[in-house]
């Protein structure tokens, strides 16, 4: 792995390690993203990220605690509960039994150090089954890709998760267009029901 021959003057130990773990996690990353980190390497990610390499490392630290936390809590906590993280923003998902696990899920998140927004989107379980998983990641994989092919987007830069038939989007952009843009395109999937962005606009 290379690493940015200038990295941020704030990035430590924790934050190298961080980078290193996404090189080590690259297979489990799946689909698009894993293609990405082993077409241009961890440094070449962490670009396309739209963020700097220590902002990606806090994030990906963020999200290790958090994940931590839910598995100590409960192995079912843990499975049906995504964590999203982008600058310390949280944006929680899946579906889940009650609404005592939707709170306890926040309230964990919340304990963690850089957390400085939670948002909460964590379902409650109804009679979607498999064939709505099933559903939900071919969304997700459609959404993807068509982000990805987009020339006017940075793909890799937007986050996507599907519950329920609602399409999640995350990440940073350069521009106002561009989220709308990338809102449009989830939209036009076939299967979406309602498309929620937390897409975060810098054009820095």
């Amino acid at each position: 792995m290379i690493l940015p021959k200038h990295p941020d003057k704030t990035m430590n130990a924790r934050q190298v390690a961080a980078l290193l773990s996404l090189t080590l996690a690259g297979p489990a990353l799946g689909g698009c993203v894993a293609a990405a980190v082993g077409a241009v390497g961890a440094a070449g990610y962490v670009a396309a990220q739209n963020r700097s390499p220590g902002q990606v490392a806090d994030d990906s630290v963020t999200r290790v605690c958090i994940n931590d936390k839910l598995l100590k809590r409960s192995t079912s906590l843990f499975a049906d509960v995504s964590t999203e993280v982008v600058r310390g923003h949280v944006l929680l998902l899946g579906t889940v039994a009650s609404e005592a696990d939707r709170q306890e899920a926040e309230s964990l998140a919340r304990q963690c150090e850089d957390v400085k927004e939670v948002e909460n989107r964590i379902q409650l379980a109804d009679d979607g089954g498999v064939g709505g998983y099933v559903d939900d990641s071919w969304i997700t994989t459609k959404v993807k890709s068509n982000l990805v092919t987009d020339f006017s987007l940075n793909g890799f830069s937007i986050g996507v998760e599907t519950v329920n038939g609602i399409v999640y989007l995350s990440g940073v952009v350069r521009s106002t267009e561009q989220r709308d843009k990338a809102v449009e395109i989830a939209r036009s999937i076939s299967g979406v029901q309602k498309v929620v962005s937390a897409i975060q606009v810098d054009p820095e």
